[in-house]
């Protein structure tokens, strides 16, 4: 195995495993689903849906609606596969790998496309763009995606995210590039900082520390552990200066 396959392994070792493909909670995916209009959704379609935890809080909620999970990683499909069987709803639920900007489903099929923390993958104003012709006639569209919550965010974070993720803007930024595509903000809300610990990254500190006792003389393994602990210990230091948002929207016309 290639070093670049070795990390992908590693990596998906650490993060494929979490509760959570990224913050979020049981709490907050229902706190979003409270604020889609119109009568419950019959039909659902959750892109990048990871594991699927927020699949199954989904279905949970919705005990009528048929949902397709979508995700482009095999390893994640196996998993909330497994989950859905777990959880016996697979009569109605499917996990099933594909692109999430081109999704298998019919076009105007669609009641409620739903997106935790994975639009960043194709891009806000992309993604709306190209689900759109998915949406039944009234259909709302859920994301979240990670936004600034100061003006003027402290140097070191800033940079980290700049090298993570540079289209990273704050609310008013997300806004427009929902404009852009056509739609309107029906609500939003800030996730806590508690959805950022409670299935990621407390748990995720419990992986890295796995890793490094089993694999302490494996260099790419060090580096799938530096980067995540990186990660946790930028946001246990500016956790206030940034979170995902929440957005519920429907196109304007």
């Amino acid at each position: 195995m290639d070093a670049d396959a070795r990390y992908s392994a590693l990596f998906l070792e650490v993060y494929g495993t979490l509760p959570r493909a990224g913050p979020g909670g049981d709490e907050h995916t229902l706190r979003a689903l409270e604020l889609v209009p119109g009568s419950s959704p019959r039909t659902v379609l959750d892109l990048g849906c990871g594991p699927g935890a927020q699949t199954l809080a989904l279905a949970s909620a919705l005990p009528q609606a048929d949902i397709v999970a979508v995700d482009v990683l095999e390893s994640m499909v196996a998993e909330a596969g497994r989950r859905i069987a777990d959880a016996g709803v697979g009569e109605r639920v499917e996990a099933v790998a594909g692109d999430m900007i081109a999704p298998p489903v019919k076009p105007g099929s669609q009641d409620l496309i739903w997106c935790e923390g994975a639009i960043y993958n194709v891009g806000v104003t992309e993604a709306l763009t190209g689900w759109r012709p998915l949406l039944r006639l009234g259909g709302t569209v859920v994301f979240s995606e990670v936004v600034w919550l100061v003006a003027a965010p402290p140097g070191e974070a800033l940079a980290w995210w700049t090298a993570e993720y540079p289209p990273m803007s704050d609310r008013a930024g997300v806004e427009a590039r929902i404009a852009a595509a056509s739609y309107r903000t029906i609500g939003s809300f800030v996730l806590p900082a508690s959805g950022w610990w409670d299935e990621y990254y407390a748990p995720m500190q419990g992986r890295v520390a796995d890793l490094r006792a089993r694999l302490s003389d494996d260099p790419v393994a060090l580096e799938v552990a530096a980067q995540a602990e990186a990660e946790i210990d930028i946001f246990r230091r500016y956790s206030e200066c940034y979170s995902y948002e929440f957005f519920v929207v429907q196109p304007t016309c």
